[in-house]
């Protein structure tokens, strides 16, 4: 019995030990934002609520979304409990209940993706509907529709900034219905008009929200996608407004994706018909047995096709507008249990939320834009002056020196640090580095300090132009450092000034 106490305690440090390092990673919402790029993923409000699992679930949201979606919170079977009768509470929970009241999403930051208005598959229709549906006519079923999308999307008008307005309503094979449509209630009672209406009726509740068309299997170039296609063309026809598909992308880590492909060719087909795309469900599978990894080694196979599928939304943006996995962690996820255990691990967090090869390789894609050496760092507003620490030491005061910046003090050594950040060292000694202090407050201040592995210690950029950068602190990213026209250096919220970017030039 003590034997085994013991090795739980060695475990339980081994594996605190591990989460603490996981914490210093800059994260995907800060990498997302430093690229330009919208990051996010699928969420369940009532574990945000109950804030689980020693917070960790809540505070992996917040280091890596910039745009969240809900699993099931919208969708019409939990949301929808009868006519005119609504469950809010894990939407207002996440919103607020009103228009000039705000929940957990705008307390943290947070843009929300609408999931989703109609899902036209008899599974995913309540109950309630399905069983009067011998006594609703075509005016009731039409009545029913207006009054559900007014209600909801008519309560978070302006909160929400995309709503999937229609899912998956394309059967996978041949049917007889128009648009090769799936069978359903809103397709038995209202025919093909169901989506014209709930695009129109989503508009009118909404003018400003983006209204997308959200599906599996049409991320490569075929019959699907053309279906897709043509769908929107007709409801375009028929007066609605439709603004993106949603890709959802649910693939294995066998899927290969490379420039000018099927994958590049479909997406490019959506934008020259004048619609957006987002990555909406990504999830990528390795095969596992009785849900455990069997091999490791595809661990690394799947972070290729992750790091490829950023690759494709950054080429495409910013037409591509976000990029959203369905769920974060491993430990939260749908594969498992569709794949009976034999496929999953599909997310880039494992079961106790670190960072898996997947997450690492995102992160470097957005983050590694400068590469290690020595460089001469200098204001874009002053470029005949040069970053510079007053003297060789611990808390020495730096500033722009306006002589030759050949001197050991005024050149810095950066290097990468594997975790979305970089080192700054002084030239003359790898011990003495650009940190900051206070660096979240009104002005921040930034000087040199012996070398302790800290946060704040630690750099990122975000690529402004040739050689020049915007420089941001890991512990405060959404800020940046600058100087006021003189020699003072600090650390200010960013409004994209000359004096908030640097040029670097390798010496």
């Amino acid at each position: 019995m003590m034997i085994r106490i013991k090795t739980l305690l060695i475990c339980f440090y081994l594996l605190s030990s591990i989460s603490v390092w996981a914490q210093n990673q800059l994260g995907l919402r800060a990498s997302g934002n430093l690229r330009g790029l919208q990051i996010g993923a699928a969420v369940v409000v009532d574990q945000i609520r109950r804030n689980i699992d020693f917070k960790q679930y809540n505070e992996k949201i917040q280091r890596d979304c910039t745009v969240i979606v809900t699993e099931n919170d919208f969708k019409p079977t939990r949301i929808w409990l009868r006519e005119g009768i609504y469950n809010w509470n894990e939407t207002d929970f996440l919103l607020g209940a009103t228009a000039n009241t705000i929940g957990w999403a705008q307390q943290n930051l947070m843009k929300v993706r609408g999931h989703t208005l109609v899902w036209p598959d008899d599974r995913r229709i309540p109950k309630w509907l399905l069983d009067q549906e011998s006594s609703i006519t075509s005016d009731k079923a039409k009545l029913l529709l207006s009054d559900y999308i007014h209600s909801v999307v008519g309560r978070y008008r302006g909160k929400i900034l995309w709503w999937d307005v229609i899912n998956e309503a394309i059967n996978d094979t041949n049917t007889t219905n128009p648009l090769n449509l799936r069978d359903s209630f809103w397709m038995r009672k209202l025919g093909p008009d169901f989506l014209n209406f709930a695009f129109q009726f989503a508009q009118a509740a909404d003018p400003n929200v983006k209204l997308y068309y959200n599906d599996y299997g049409i991320e490569s170039i075929g019959l699907k996608a053309t279906r897709t296609l043509n769908l929107v063309n007709w409801l375009r026809s028929q007066g609605a407004t439709v603004h993106g598909i949603g890709l959802q992308w649910h693939i294995d880590f066998s899927r290969s994706i490379v420039r000018n492909d099927g994958h590049y060719q479909s997406a490019q087909q959506f934008i020259n018909n004048q619609l957006d795309i987002s990555v909406t469900e990504l999830d990528v599978t390795i095969p596992t047995n009785g849900g455990y990894l069997i091999d490791r080694a595809d661990l690394y196979k799947q972070a290729i096709v992750y790091r490829a599928m950023l690759e494709y939304a950054i080429y495409f943006y910013p037409k591509c507008e976000a990029l959203l996995t369905w769920g974060f962690t491993d430990r939260y996820s749908w594969l498992p249990e569709y794949y009976k255990n034999n496929r999953g691990a599909g997310l880039p967090l494992d079961w106790i939320y670190l960072a898996k090869p997947a997450f690492l390789e995102m992160q470097e894609l957005m983050t590694r834009v400068v590469v290690d050496g020595v460089y001469r760092l200098s204001p874009q507003l002053q470029p005949d002056k040069c970053l510079g620490a007053s003297q060789i030491g611990i808390n020495s005061i730096v500033q722009l020196y306006n002589d030759e910046c050949n001197k050991t003090n005024q050149k810095w050594n950066i290097t990468w640090l594997g975790d979305g950040t970089y080192r700054f060292s002084l030239q003359s000694t790898q011990n003495f580095v650009l940190g900051t202090y206070n660096a979240s407050a009104s002005l921040g201040h930034v000087q040199t300090y012996n070398w302790l592995d800290n946060t704040n210690q630690r750099w990122a950029f975000s690529a402004k132009g040739n050689d020049i950068f915007r420089i941001v602190p890991q512990t405060a990213w959404w800020k940046v450092m600058t100087t006021d026209g003189t020699s003072n250096v600090g650390i200010v919220d960013y409004f994209t000034s000359k004096s908030q970017h640097w040029i670097l030039t390798k010496v």
